[in-house]
């Protein structure tokens, strides 16, 4: 008889089961071969049964499952996963209050003697003990540090040890105990009436006090730690209230509730750097690519040198390679000239995204620029490096960072850009979109040209819009319908006429994009629309960039874009009166 089958008629026995744990609407969560659902007929008060194959669906997430509207959920595959903790939690969401989740869950053979192997589930990762932590296996789990761990969202109703007696033994045997042998550990938890992470995280701009507020975070964390979303609300409220001190200890905790995922381990890096710890920073997010596959991050295989690790460079080559976005690679190109002024290296060369070659070769700051479809005929240097990797082995000190600002420039050959509109008005370019495959463009970009209207209302102000791609309509249409609004996205053919137009502006109005970091790279002046949660190299609250002196930075800080324009308004009207 199949194990299945055995503790279906088992339970078929107990009116806690007939008429209590098994009710009303259930899912069945790694229903195989062997389903649960084969047996609901044991069970009269089972109204509706679903079946959820774990070899099929994603069993760890389940973003397709509804949450708070089952009466039970059962399952028999607990010990498959590295993090049943989080597993569990996450199977609680989808009962409603008052419901159960029954498992039943592999024993620890070392735990309890006379074990018979045949009768563990191959596919388990992990088994479990009821607390014997002196004879557990490697990875075994203890069931009541289990069960304690979801007593903030359920209460244990239920946990005994499943026996079975070996099939030549006699009836009333005095040895009857000992041929007993455990082969599974039942456990049947009830939820508790808990409010949903959605409506916790739609509290928190609530609180009316930032003590509330982060009472109320406390409480999040504490119903749901498992849950990825709950770092990234509580990180949202506490940076708008500007509640920094508590963001290191927020996603610290997020790696090791979700250790095996990562996003935790990213998102705690980047904070971290984003904090202006930037060596544990870049050194925690190198980690997470070190031994990963060279297309994660680039489009052209690194060379087979050495990869530099904080060697003496002194009289040394050595590549910095093409990694990420065009605006990554803008930001990064300044150490062409760090690890010649200050490491010593004899050669610098560059390898960069094909827009970006005759504005780096402009520069003069590398030896030599290559575009990523020519690496590959590059000579041998003495070391190669991706450009997120420098600063863990080149430690840079927030405060104190390397003076090479302007290190881009607008070729020498160009001649001065001649603008339409008022000679004697003040020049203000425009970007007011990314791209929209960036993944945080949807809170980076602008979601209208007109969002600026304010700006566009000034006299003596004449505006350029600088935008390619998304956008271009809007600003052509723009350009028709106002005097001093001029669509300039057109003539912008390449980043050294964008760097040639910039030169003949008095300021760039930006979001956050690679034409920004140009600006800043160039020490134009640059006032750059953030979203409240920005990319890391702009840090939190500052209006001033360490990496780009001549950065101004107006913040969104939950009230929408429009206050950030009325910001800038005000600023644009100071900086024309002033001029």
């Amino acid at each position: 008889m199949n194990q299945s089958l055995k503790l279906a008629l088992r339970r078929a026995q107990e009116p806690a089961f007939l008429h209590g744990y098994f009710s009303g609407v259930g899912l069945d969560i790694g229903a195989g071969s062997d389903p649960v659902s084969d047996y609901a007929s044991l069970f009269p008060r089972i109204e509706q049964l679903f079946a959820w194959n774990v070899n099929e669906r994603d069993v760890i997430y389940m973003d397709d499952a509804p949450a708070d509207v089952l009466d039970f959920v059962h399952s028999d595959c607990l010990g498959r996963f590295d993090n049943p903790r989080q597993v569990l939690v996450r199977w609680l969401e989808f009962i409603k209050s008052g419901g159960y989740l029954i498992l039943t869950l592999p024993v620890d053979p070392l735990s309890e003697q006379g074990i018979s192997p045949t009768l563990t589930d191959v596919d388990h990762e992990r088994t479990f003990t009821l607390h014997r932590p002196d004879v557990a296996s490697a990875g075994s789990l203890n069931v009541l540090d289990l069960v304690n761990d979801a007593s903030p969202v359920s209460s244990c109703e239920r946990i005994c040890l499943l026996r079975e007696f070996g099939e030549n033994r006699q009836e009333g045997s005095a040895d009857r105990q000992h041929q007993a042998a455990a082969y599974a550990i039942e456990i049947v938890l009830r939820k508790r009436d808990v409010p949903r992470l959605f409506d916790l995280a739609t509290a928190m701009p609530n609180a009316e006090t930032d003590s509330a507020m982060l009472d109320l975070c406390h409480k999040t964390l504490r119903l749901y730690p498992y849950r990825l979303q709950t770092y990234f609300h509580i990180n949202l409220e506490l940076v708008r209230r500007g509640v920094h001190d508590r963001l290191e200890d927020l996603w610290d905790e997020s790696v090791r509730r979700l250790p095996n995922e990562r996003l935790p381990r990213l998102f705690n890096a980047l904070m971290l750097i984003a904090l202006g710890k930037l060596t544990e920073g870049f050194r925690r997010r190198e980690a997470l690519f070190d031994g990963a596959d060279w297309r994660g991050r680039t489009t052209v295989a690194p060379p087979a040198y050495a990869n530099w690790r904080g060697e003496s460079l002194e009289g040394k080559s050595i590549v910095i390679w093409s990694e990420f976005g065009l605006g990554d690679e803008i930001f990064f190109f300044r150490f062409a000239r760090i690890f010649r002024e200050r490491h010593g290296a004899a050669r610098v060369t560059v390898v960069c995204q094909a827009p970006l070659v005759e504005l780096f070769r402009a520069s003069g700051e590398a030896a030599a620029i290559c575009s990523v479809e020519d690496a590959p005929q590059l000579p041998c240097h003495d070391y190669w490096v991706y450009p997120h990797a420098i600063p863990v082995w080149a430690p840079l000190d927030i405060d104190h960072l390397p003076d090479v600002v302007p290190y881009l420039r607008a070729g020498v050959e160009h001649t001065p850009m001649v603008l339409p509109g008022n000679a004697h008005a003040l020049k203000v370019g425009v970007i007011f979109k990314g791209a929209p495959t960036h993944e945080n463009d949807a809170a980076r970009s602008l979601p209208s040209l007109s969002c600026l209207d304010p700006l566009f209302a000034l006299e003596d102000v004449e505006f350029y819009i600088m935008q390619k791609g998304q956008g271009e309509d809007e600003a052509a249409d723009y350009a028709a319908r106002l005097r001093n609004v001029h669509d300039l996205g057109p003539r912008l053919r390449s980043f050294g006429d964008t760097a040639k137009l910039m030169n003949a502006l008095d300021l760039i109005i930006s979001v956050d994009t690679s034409a920004a970091n140009l600006a800043g790279a160039m020490g134009r002046p640059l006032w750059l629309m953030l979203p409240m949660l920005g990319d890391w190299r702009w840090h939190l609250e500052r209006e001033d960039s360490p990496w780009f002196p001549s950065a101004r930075l107006f913040r969104e800080k939950g009230r929408g874009w429009s206050e950030v324009v009325e910001r800038i308004r005000l600023a644009l009207i100071d900086l024309r009166n002033t001029r």
